[in-house]
């Protein structure tokens, strides 16, 4: 078995743990094979980071080099792989279990977790994707997605997990959960307090579907959830609307009504929401 760590725009592993993301701290904890791609802008120096943080450009590759890793893995006789990724990250981890399905449909995907899905490959801000496929294939027993309740900058808008058919799969495939925090709060590289809050809630909902992780990292992990941590600022002239929570999105329990600080606007679910308990 493997895992295919797919880490955020700008985001790779850091000598500053503190600004790592959930998906370097998952990896950091997961026992088995590690394939880690880190973010898209951090290859090639000034030119790479521009491309990559405007318009996605090197997620591609990425994909190449996660496939050619695959293939390896298969010819040595794997055929379970883990998923996870944050951001433009998790847009290529949900692309890359499509390109799994279609070239190695012997290939089982275990678990795909991802933070805080942003779709935004070309033109900043275009939620029109093409060539990129994300969509949740069938080869994937369990997918978890955790979202950021207070993110509201104009190109961090979220992609909801759906199947190719527009269906979205049943709750014991698909599990999406609002946690409180903006983008990088909620995936790793903020807010300490509140990204371990999620990071802690996916390796559960990874250890269920069968994973196994250092025992001594989660305890660490465990420590450092903080509810009542601050919340980051939306630095972004062009700020969306609060993001929509329907009736029957799942709220974590960690999640408390905030009021409001000046230009400092929380996102507070509406009461008789589902609460996700663990």
């Amino acid at each position: 078995m493997a895992l295919y760590a797919f880490d955020g725009t700008w985001n790779e592993d850091e000598e500053d743990e503190a600004r790592d993301s959930n998906v370097v701290r998952f990896r950091d904890a997961y026992q088995g094979h590690i394939y880690y791609l880190e973010g898209v802008g951090t290859r090639l120096g000034f030119i790479g980071k521009v491309l990559g943080g405007v318009a996605g450009a090197g997620g591609r590759l990425r994909i190449r080099e996660a496939i050619e890793a695959v293939e390896r893995h298969f010819a040595a006789g794997d055929r379970m792989i883990d998923i996870v990724g944050f951001s433009r990250g998790s847009a290529l981890a949900v692309h890359f279990a499509n390109e799994v399905k279609e070239n190695f449909p012997d290939v089982r995907i275990r678990f795909l977790g991802i933070w805080d899905l942003v779709a935004s490959f070309g033109i900043p801000g275009n939620p029109i994707n093409i060539g990129w496929h994300l969509t949740l294939p069938d080869n994937v027993e369990k997918c978890c997605h955790a979202l950021a309740l207070d993110e509201r900058r104009e190109n961090f808008r979220p992609t909801r997990i759906k199947r190719a058919d527009g269906s979205v799969p049943p709750p014991e495939i698909l599990r999406e959960v609002w946690f409180r925090g903006v983008h990088s709060d909620v995936g790793g590289g903020q807010s300490v307090g509140l990204s371990h809050i999620s990071l802690c809630w996916m390796i559960r909902q990874a250890e269920a579907a069968g994973l196994s992780f250092d025992t001594q990292k989660l305890a660490s992990y465990a420590s450092q959830c903080d509810p009542t941590a601050p919340i980051s600022k939306n630095f972004d002239p062009q700020l969306d609307p609060a993001r929509r929570i329907k009736a029957t999105d799942l709220i974590h329990h960690t999640v408390s009504a905030r009021p409001d600080a000046g230009r400092l606007v929380h996102n507070n679910p509406p009461p008789g929401n589902p609460i996700e308990t663990a």
